[in-house]
């Protein structure tokens, strides 16, 4: 698997790996069928799509393997007696053209593996003398894929399980997402909607005309066309000049915090909860190790100095402190991994904007945004992934799936006596009857209203919501709230009535004003069928904490 992945499992982030069971298409379990089917689907319109399926043959001695265009047998490149050598074998695998259905490909066991997808041109990769793999870089001026409009997923298909991410670690570029079918379910992954890039890039330029840094210096343009986003930590490998100083000031204002109060951080492994304090320029950990200041490239990176550490323990620790620091939650929670839902990260003016962009803009807010964007507290998930011991079938689109994603995705929905569809996106002034709210006037993306006044049991009810028979396990919310420090509370789902159990919620605190949005999504347990869907407000302040403006399942 990829470098961060490798470390993430150092660290101490166990990976769940369900029981064995049926294997869906070739009636095995997953440690004997030798093979998985995968459909490669084209969505990007009329251009012409290449993919190439790359990892380590494990039968192989754990030598490179590439799946040729016939989309099943696999060439092993020798070792060549020059660097920089060629493949010789042309393993590019062309896609069907947009609407033509999916390109099925055999996938053998593979690990640390990577599939790549290129527009209009293929790539180049070239072997180095021993053995190792020059894959494409869109760092290195002189690449030859450089200019080429291309985009990678992360993968590794072993004995035990399919474990499979998107990422944007390096880059953005193309829309990818996932679709996996196991013995317990569907997992799915919406990756950036077909226009993703260009919101991205437009956010990092409005980014860089609020605060003047130099978040619009990492999009690459080609004939004045967005190509793609480079991450900030790849950005600053060629240019050490952006982003200097970035983080200076809030890693001293998390310095002087912890001078005088504990830092707990658990690393959720046999370790335990761990204590440290800040003596002299050093956080130390009494009897674990110390960590000195990091620098903005070790924030962006994770993986710079203080963040190189030598045994398991400090890996982990290293872990959480990075994720912490790009997320900006230090001063706000003394307990790491924060426990507060994902509407508290970067909500600090200087923070990694990159990786909150992209989490707005993907429509479940899902994806690798920096190398340990998979440290979490239990239960939620943030990396974009699938992973499963019964695989069955594994389906990637690059292009772009249906849906949007950010500020309001699509299409939108009005609540009638007819009803309505859970996936489409539901207003929050829609309701058809509701309890304690009021509807205002709305300066989020596209105007409109939103339910607002909204405390302690308060409801709303949307009649006759319908999941059909495959049904939801993800609800996602639009909210803001401009309630004082201190006051929080959560929004539950609910059927049926407003006092049923709860299927799902999340907690949410002040976003920095009631007008100022965040898309927060969370698990729900899986609902099919056709029911009244009441929102419920709870908070163990009588005050307003929450503003709403349009929800939707997935």
């Amino acid at each position: 698997m990829s470098r961060r992945k490798l470390l993430t499992a150092t660290a101490g982030l166990a990976l769940a790996v369900p029981a064995v069971a049926t294997w869906l298409e070739a009636g095995a379990d997953a440690s004997t069928a030798p093979t998985l089917p995968l459909d490669l689907v084209n969505t990007t319109g009329g251009n012409t799509v290449y993919a190439y399926v790359l990892g380590r043959d494990p039968a192989a001695g754990g030598n490179w393997a590439f799946i040729q265009a016939d989309g099943s047998s696999l060439h092993h490149p020798p070792s060549p007696a020059e660097d920089q050598t060629p493949l010789g074998v042309d393993c590019a695998i062309a896609l069907n053209a947009s609407g033509a259905g999916a390109r099925r490909v055999t996938l053998p066991r593979l690990y640390s593996g990577r599939i790549y997808f290129s527009v209009g041109a293929k790539l180049t990769f070239l072997m180095n003398r021993g053995g190792g793999l020059a894959l494409p870089s869109v760092s290195n001026p002189t690449d030859p894929n450089v200019n080429v409009h291309h985009d990678f997923c992360e993968f590794t298909f072993n004995n035990d399980q399919l474990y499979a991410n998107i990422t944007f670690v390096d880059m953005v570029s193309l829309p990818i997402a996932f679709q996996l079918e196991t013995g317990q379910g569907l997992q799915t992954v919406r990756g950036l909607p077909a226009d993703g890039l260009s919101r991205v890039a437009a956010a990092l330029r409005a980014q860089s005309a609020a605060d003047g840094s130099d978040w619009s210096k990492l999009i690459v343009t080609k004939g004045g066309a967005d190509l793609r986003v480079v991450s900030p930590n790849l950005a600053i490998r060629g240019d050490n000049a952006l982003f200097r100083g970035y983080f200076d000031s809030y890693v001293d204002e998390v310095w002087n915090k912890y001078r005088s109060t504990d830092l707990r951080i658990d690393t959720q492994f046999t370790w335990g909860t761990v204590t440290g304090r800040v003596n002299g320029d050093t956080l130390t950990f009494p009897g674990v190790g110390s960590f000195a200041k990091p620098s903005t490239l070790s924030i962006f990176s994770c993986s710079d100095a203080p963040f190189t550490t030598g045994n398991d323990l400090m890996g982990n620790l290293s872990a959480r402190l990075a994720a912490a620091f790009n997320r900006t939650t230090l001063l706000d929670n003394p307990h790491q991994p924060t426990a507060e839902n994902p509407a508290s990260f970067y909500t600090r003016p200087r923070t990694n904007h990159y990786a909150r962009i992209l989490h707005d803009t993907t429509p479940d807010h899902l994806g690798y945004a920096f190398p340990y964007d998979d440290v979490h507290p239990a239960g939620v998930d943030f990396e974009g992934k699938v992973q499963s011991g019964s695989p069955g079938r594994w389906t990637i689109t690059v292009g772009g799936t249906a849906g949007g994603g950010g500020g309001t995705p699509t299409p939108t929905a009005t609540a009638t006596s007819g009803g309505v569809s859970a996936f489409a996106t539901i207003q929050a002034e829609a309701f058809n009857s509701q309890s304690g709210t009021q509807v205002e006037a709305c300066s989020d993306t596209g105007g409109g209203s939103d339910v607002g006044w909204l405390s302690n049991g308060d409801w709303l009810k949307y009649s006759s919501v319908a999941f059909g028979t495959r049904g939801a396990t993800r609800f996602t919310a639009r909210v803001a709230s401009g309630a004082a420090t201190g006051v929080s509370g959560l929004v539950q789902v609910r059927l049926g009535s407003p006092t049923a159990n709860p299927i799902g919620s999340f907690a949410i605190a002040g976003t920095g004003g009631w007008q100022t949005w965040r898309t927060v999504p969370a698990d729900i347990s899986r609902t099919t069928g056709t029911h009244d869907v009441y929102l419920t407000f709870t908070s163990g302040q009588p005050t307003d904490f929450v503003n709403l403006n349009w929800f939707t399942f997935a």
